[in-house]
């Protein structure tokens, strides 16, 4: 998780990304659920107070 979370703030530092996207670790642990279990986005939004949509992302 540690490498995918370093791996994520490059890339959003490389982009320039906004700072109201949700912090690096909290990404990775949401694409590592979503590949290893393929929950539902809505329960895994509901579960981590973001939206829907930004899970989709």
């Amino acid at each position: 998780m540690t490498y995918v979370a370093d791996l994520l703030r490059r890339h959003l530092k490389a982009i320039r990304s906004r700072r109201r996207a949700p912090p690096a670790g909290k990404i990775a642990l949401i694409v590592l659920a979503v590949l290893r279990h393929d929950p539902r986005l809505a329960d895994m939004a509901g579960g981590n107070n973001i939206s829907a949509s930004s899970v989709r992302r």
